[in-house]
């Protein structure tokens, strides 16, 4: 190959893909962002995030990328691509109420919960860890200053029989030593088991209507939820989801459980309300893990209403 065709090529389309690249002298801001980087600091991390195209459809030159995020040490930045304009918005961790990621196959999208404002970052799953070393750098800021709150954990016994995934998930954060413990579980569940008729639990057996898996964890500071990104699902559905919603303590404003009639058998939604917005769990009514868990939410001296 010739020099002048060497020199011609396209670095950033040579190495465009659907992952998310952390901007670096090898994989510099793509050029429809480079006006709007004008912040002296060094960021602690600063990624760009590609376009939902096939790289069949991508050309050389062309705009490849439709976001640019850079964290730093108190707020962050997001540069979102609009047609030929540049979007920019200014996040501080503080209004930060809590964070989630939710994926499911090559689908990812990373939530941070603000109040009346809320934003959603796409990405492809490919890029996973990355996305997750992004949501700690969030994790590690956005507890409010001076309100901390902390709880001490209680001992917890058995979580019941979780599947394989989650069990290899909490052997994986107790290798780590991250201080999160597990506070509560649920393991998968079919709604027919719970009900008590006969001939309702032969219907529901039919329909194989069943709960999702979820672990509830908590290092004292922080409310770790991991769950299949939905609550219920049939026998029909096959589920890859995996989401995880962080709430600092702090920024729980209140909790509520209700006795919620699922199709005759009967389960229990804890909901976890913040100024962001709620979040909702289900377990069954006869859970083992939910009464310690309950005395565990109420010791926080947290608004608790009960269905």
């Amino acid at each position: 190959m010739s020099g002048s065709a060497i020199a011609g090529r396209d670095p950033e389309y040579d190495r465009f893909g659907p992952w998310v690249l952390e901007i670096s002298a090898d994989d510099p801001p793509p050029p429809r962002f480079v006006p709007y980087l004008k912040r002296h600091e060094e960021p602690l991390v600063s990624i760009k995030v590609p376009r939902k195209i096939a790289r069949r459809d991508a050309t050389p030159g062309m705009d490849l990328y439709d976001y640019v995020v850079s964290l730093y040490e108190k707020d962050m930045v997001v540069l979102e691509r609009d047609g030929d304009r540049v979007r920019e918005r200014t996040i501080a961790y503080g209004d930060v109420k809590y964070v989630a990621t939710c994926e499911e196959l090559l689908r990812g999208n990373l939530h941070l919960g603000i109040p009346d404002s809320p934003y959603v970052l796409p990405y492809n799953t490919v890029s996973g860890d990355l996305m997750r070393r992004v949501v700690g750098l969030v994790r590690k800021r956005f507890r409010p200053a001076g309100g901390e709150k902390t709880a001490s954990l209680p001992r917890v016994g058995e979580l019941g029989e979780l599947s394989f995934y989650f069990e290899r998930l909490l052997r994986d954060e107790h290798a780590q030593d991250s201080g999160m413990r597990p506070l509560a579980a649920q393991a998968d569940a079919a709604l027919g088991d719970l009900e008590t008729s006969s001939l309702r639990r032969a219907f529901l057996g039919v329909v194989d209507k069943r709960i999702l898996e979820s672990v509830h964890l908590s290092d004292g500071h922080d409310l770790w939820v991991i769950d299949r990104g939905q609550p219920y699902a049939y026998r029909w559905q096959t589920t890859y989801g995996r989401r995880e919603v962080i709430i600092p303590l702090a920024n729980i404003s209140g909790v509520r459980w209700d006795d919620e009639p699922t199709e005759g058998a009967t389960t229990s939604m804890l909901t976890v309300g913040t100024r962001a917005g709620d979040r909702s769990w289900v377990f069954t009514a006869d859970n083992d893990s939910l009464a310690p868990y309950a005395r565990w939410l109420d010791s926080l001296s947290l608004p608790t209403r009960r269905g």
